[in-house]
């Protein structure tokens, strides 16, 4: 789901364009920023020399978590296992009968079999759905930028992750309002060729006051009522990794942080978090 709010569909920068990255220092420590793309074309490698040699000279790469090797099928089989209702439960039973109607709307759409999707948790739909749908544009999670990173950094670097697959997974799976979860996502796969392209523009040029309006301003005012999404997803988030980067930022040593572009961007934003913490952040 949260990759749909980050899509790619050009490759190159134009010399002197702005980047969705942030330099933060201290007195012994320095934090550069970097809004990911998760899911993303192979086309768009390589990436700007400037943002690898930021790279190069970290000590440590930070990540929301760590997706790659076997990292990332551990967490997938977690994901799968945990997804599933106790025996007796149905999906249908976690939503109401409007989003019921407008997920089987959409499974028929794209012919895949309700039966296949009735035994598990709304969380787990709304990550499969999501993934088919980003993957039918030709976008894969193994070119997303965090992953690029990760790659990289495997037996150099030390890499830190901000959260822990179980608490990811626990968000999506134990959201407290599922109904609005899938009901969200469905809206979001109905409008993707719609929203795509601005929101790639805006991340592309290092624009974060349009990112912000498009990922979550705009959202917020036209369905307000998918506000604890919003929350859950972003704001909480948001304060638990701005928390963390202040900490390190309170030590010493370069890090290189990768999170998904909407968690940088907006008032509640991570850099605007660390800016009310009296630091400063200058973007690229």
């Amino acid at each position: 789901m949260l990759a749909l709010l980050t899509l790619l569909t050009r490759p190159l920068w134009a010399a002197g364009e702005r980047l969705p990255v942030w330099q933060v220092r201290s007195e012994h420590a320095q934090v550069t920023l970097l809004g990911s793309i998760h899911m993303a074309y192979p086309e768009i490698y390589p990436l700007r020399e400037d943002l690898e040699s930021a790279f190069a000279a970290a000590d440590t790469l930070v990540v929301e978590v760590d997706i790659s090797g076997e990292n990332g099928q551990e967490i997938q089989q977690l994901l799968m296992q945990r997804g599933l209702l106790p025996e007796g439960e149905t999906l249908q039973q976690q939503l109401s009968a409007q989003t019921w109607a407008a997920l089987q709307h959409y499974l028929r759409s794209r012919a895949l079999p309700l039966e296949a999707f009735e035994r598990m948790r709304p969380g787990l739909v709304v990550t499969l759905l999501s993934s088919m749908r980003i993957a039918e544009l030709g976008m894969h999670a193994d070119q997303g930028i965090d992953r690029h990173f990760l790659d990289l950094a495997r037996g150099e670097k030390t890499i830190v992750e901000l959260e822990t697959a179980e608490q990811q997974i626990e968000l999506l799976l134990g959201f407290a309002q599922p109904d609005l979860l899938v009901a969200q996502t469905l809206l979001q796969l109905d409008e993707i060729d719609l929203y795509m392209r601005p929101i790639y523009e805006a991340w592309r040029a290092g624009n974060a006051q349009q990112l912000s309006r498009l990922l979550l301003e705009d959202e917020r005012q036209r369905h307000p009522e998918f506000k604890a999404v919003f929350e859950a997803l972003f704001d909480q988030r948001n304060r638990a990794m701005a928390l963390q980067i202040q900490e390190f930022l309170q030590g010493s040593g370069h890090y290189f942080v990768v999170v998904g572009a909407g968690h940088l961007v907006g008032s509640e934003g991570i850099v605007a978090l660390l800016q009310r913490k009296g630091y400063t952040a200058h973007q690229w």
